[in-house]
């Protein structure tokens, strides 16, 4: 790629988009990598960022955009025109402060350098049809909400019908609301490196907004951040970047000092380190992950966060019992699942499931949940949860579980979720809605070993 190309924010958008869309990766890890190979620098990168971002939140209403102009379906078009259309019809549409013909010949450029003359005449074509039609009314969302929200209210419209006829119209459309919402970045403290008043001087001096988190002590909201790489007190190891959601499996578990601790889907290590820093020295926690890249992260955030006392493992927690038969007092089964509840967060996610994936993830999570029951020490703590508040992928998990492990019993969460509000309900199962609760979808439940 030319240099010029290199420093280009829309080039690296673009880029970055196409990849979105070509594999599983999720943007957010994309952009870090991207960005730190770049030569850009303050608004640039915020650009890059915001294109990638504001795009994927609303493809759906890009592509109702563009189709009233084109004169062929968006998806027969090939990959970097259709990402250089939305690109174009996003900055026309969506943002206020880029020049129209910024945003046209920016496109164009690129379009000509993807596939010559034939693109960008195309490209300029389009946009320059999107500029004359600007302002046409969209869907009523009183009259026709499912027509709104699938259109200008950018949600793939299987999602849309499956929340109005669960939520009702009123719950599901403040869902959608929110998950169209810029979340803050969060991180939280790791006490095993630093104190809270010590991470929070440090960042108020580099990030213009800084806030207590609502829920979890030690949680901070970020606004204006940029990349959480480059924050103080990242490389330190003195935060872990982490909505206020994903900390509540972890006060589930209720730890005590010297607990053995399995965290059977450990991933990036997130909850490793915080379980690491409530179970002190003499605990143990062993992070399991069937992945050797999320266990490469692993190994990294143990190094940077001083997890002396976890141990990565490569393997299949669903074989965790028979491995480790009794072994735990506290199980952690964060589990992998459609990750609807993330959509404020990882928007391509919107576009990227199908009603089938519900099917395959529940599969899985039942699998992994009996897999791992046999690592629970009599009167020892199993917690489930997801970032998804589908009835498949919770309730009927649990319910699953309960008739297949009598053993096993739900039990109420504890003060720690108890005290926070609304968020347990009367059958001990925590639910954090974006919308109701300015978090992450999280789902939680904890059961008790009795013999």
């Amino acid at each position: 790629m030319s240099r010029t190309a290199q420093e280009n924010p829309r080039a690296i958008a673009l880029e970055i988009l196409q990849r979105v869309e070509a594999t599983d990766a999720y943007a957010a890890l994309l952009l870090d990598a991207r960005l730190g190979r770049s030569r850009l620098v303050g608004p640039d990168r915020a650009l890059v960022t915001e294109l990638v971002y504001g795009i994927l939140r609303w493809q759906g209403k890009l592509d109702w955009i563009l189709a009233k102009v084109l004169d062929r379906r968006l998806d027969t078009l090939d990959s970097p025109v259709r990402h250089l259309l939305r690109l174009g019809a996003y900055q026309l549409c969506c943002l206020t402060r880029i020049p129209e013909f910024a945003a046209v010949d920016e496109a164009v450029s690129l379009a000509r350098r993807a596939g010559g003359a034939r693109h960008a005449s195309y490209v300029n074509a389009v946009l320059r049809a999107v500029v004359r039609r600007r302002g046409t009314p969209e869907p009523d969302p009183a009259s026709d909400p499912l027509r709104y929200w699938e259109t200008a209210g950018s949600h793939p419209r299987w999602l849309v019908e499956r929340w109005m006829a669960r939520l009702g119209l009123e719950q599901a459309s403040r869902l959608m609301a929110a998950n169209n919402t810029v979340p803050p970045v969060t991180v939280v403290e790791n006490t095993l490196k630093a104190r809270g008043a010590e991470v929070r001087n440090a960042l108020v001096k580099a990030v213009p907004e800084v806030a207590e988190g609502r829920w979890v002590p030690g949680a901070l909201h970020l606004r204006g951040a940029g990349s959480v790489g480059n924050l103080p007190g990242f490389a330190e190891g003195w935060f872990t970047p982490m909505d206020e959601a994903g900390v509540f499996p972890v006060l589930a578990l209720d730890l005590q000092p010297g607990d053995r601790v399995l965290d059977a889907c450990a991933g990036g290590g997130g909850k490793s380190g915080l379980i690491a820093a409530r179970i002190g020295s003499r605990g143990e926690v062993v992070a399991l992950d069937s992945s050797p890249r999320a266990l490469r992260r692993l190994e990294a955030a143990r190094a940077r966060l001083g997890l002396a006392t976890v141990t990565p493992r490569l393997g299949d927690a669903r074989t965790a019992g028979r491995e480790w038969p009794g072994r735990f007092s506290r199980v952690l089964l964060d589990a992998p699942c459609t990750g609807l509840g993330t959509i404020r967060r990882r928007p391509e996610i919107k576009w990227r499931r199908r009603p089938e994936d519900l099917s395959r993830a529940t599969t899985l999570q039942r699998e992994l949940l009996a897999g791992v029951a046999g690592a629970v020490a009599t009167g020892g703590l199993l917690v489930y949860s997801t970032c998804s508040l589908e009835p498949e992928e919770t309730d009927a998990v649990v319910a699953d579980f309960l008739a297949g492990h009598p053993s096993f019993q739900v039990e109420d969460p504890g003060p720690a979720l108890r005290e926070l509000g609304d968020l347990v309900d009367g059958e001990g199962a925590l639910r954090s809605w974006p919308h109701r609760h300015g978090t992450d979808g999280f789902f939680v439940v904890r059961f008790r070993r009795r013999r």
